[in-house]
């Protein structure tokens, strides 16, 4: 299994943007231009102007694999004497209708990783007006247009002998039926997604069971879960891509052989903790719960260590107590060791991630083998991962993401720092 560190490619974002259409309006970048100056003393010179209105505060982007983006927008409108203060009320009244807005977000040093314009709904629209400085916040929460596709409900017929492949590619076909064009948007050309093998074809005809009252998507996922090749031990995957390649224009969905397929064997490693010179700036464990609890560990512990203690005359004094150890190890071995680390290291942990402008959606639902370390020694967190949501935030702090993990596998590798 090839891995691949997670920041080795360029891919973090130095000059964040966000540009929203709503209707008529365009809000975010209001103007780019080139302009060439000539001066006398230091020749010509090209200066790249962009203007921003003041409005966008920030942008959330939610990715959860499986679905499609869900986004929460901040717009502040400060209202003077010379403006109307139901400027955007009349903006969102002029989408009554369509309740349509485009976003599109990126880098402006990395125009490969400028996300292409992606359409939503608006579903909701909130106001909060602050008197002491005379200017309204807007929220407005909207989902991807082909969400929508999730609400539906349809009856898919049973199969006696098929292969899952197929019904998805039919799926695909019969877009004025389910909308799945609509939603991946990448996929519209056909030939396209044939030539790019975007759905494993090497399945067998397997027994698949009616559904009834269910979305495309859930279904999709069904038919997914069933897919079998022969020699039984393939597992297929269900992946969805934001392009940003451009070779698509659009999202799109991969069913993938995880034992035949490059994309799945390849695994995403990161090494955080102290000291450390990456871009990840935090790391959080979601459960609640201390989980080593649940695991023995019997080997005595030796720790050299400071500890404060109040005196008498109620001052805090700093007192070296080291706790005193014995040679005496009967009935512990390295073996002992070797099964409290794999077990503590195997719990289902989740937990989350957050590193500055990692504009990479591809990495969803791909495993993350995760270092976590201090001063080179490896924490119980360490282990193998799966990516399973992804939100950024941009803001005028700048630009951040935020990974979502659930640990599949125990840590293997970092065993041997654990013992030293």
């Amino acid at each position: 299994m090839a891995n691949i560190s997670l920041l080795d490619n360029p891919v973090r974002v130095s000059v964040p943007f966000v540009k929203v259409t709503i209707g008529d309006y365009t809000f975010g970048i209001f103007k780019e231009a080139e302009k060439i100056t000539r001066d006398s003393k230091n020749g010509v010179y090209r200066i790249h102007e962009i203007q921003y209105p003041n409005y966008i505060q920030s942008l959330s982007v939610a990715k959860i694999n499986g679905q499609v983006n869900t986004y929460t927008l901040t717009l502040i409108y400060p209202v003077t004497a010379d403006n109307d203060p139901n400027f955007f009320e009349k903006v969102f009244s002029s989408v009554s209708s369509s309740r349509k807005i485009i976003f599109s977000y990126g880098d402006l040093q990395a125009p490969t990783f400028i996300y292409r314009e992606e359409e939503a709904i608006i579903t909701d629209v909130r106001n909060q007006f602050n008197l002491g400085n005379a200017s309204i916040q807007y929220t407005v929460t909207a989902v991807s247009s082909g969400r929508l596709a999730t609400a539906g409900a349809f009856n898919f017929p049973g199969y006696n002998s098929a292969k899952p492949s197929d019904i998805i590619k039919s799926l695909l076909k019969n877009n004025a039926k389910y909308g799945l064009l609509d939603l991946f948007k990448g996929m519209r050309d056909l030939s396209l997604v044939e030539q790019n093998n975007l759905i494993a074809s090497d399945d067998i005809a397997v027994k698949l069971d009616s559904k009834y009252n269910t979305s495309v998507l859930e279904y999709l996922r069904y038919l997914v879960q069933s897919m079998r090749n022969n020699d039984r031990k393939s597992i297929y995957v269900f992946k969805v891509v934001d392009d940003t390649s451009g070779m698509f224009n659009g999202p799109y969905f991969k069913v993938i052989n995880s034992k035949t397929s490059s994309d799945s064997l390849d695994t995403y490693e990161l090494t955080i903790g102290y000291p450390s010179n990456n871009v990840v700036t935090s790391f959080n464990i979601d459960n609640n719960e201390a989980y080593s609890i649940f695991y023995n560990y019997t080997k005595k512990l030796s720790s050299n260590e400071y500890v404060q203690r109040i005196q008498d005359d109620g001052t805090i004094s700093e007192i070296y107590a080291p706790i005193i150890s014995s040679n005496n190890t009967q009935g512990i071995t390295h073996s002992n060791e070797i099964s409290w680390w794999n077990n503590v290291t195997e719990y289902p942990i989740s937990a989350s991630i957050t590193l500055k402008g990692l504009l990479r959606p591809a990495v969803l639902m791909s495993k993350l083998r995760l270092n976590v370390l201090f001063y080179g020694k490896a924490h119980i967190s360490s282990g193998l991962y799966i990516i399973n949501k992804q939100v950024d935030n941009i803001d005028s702090s700048g630009f951040w993401t935020t990974l979502n993990l659930v640990r599949i596998d125990k840590d293997n590798q970092n065993f041997t720092d654990f013992l030293n």
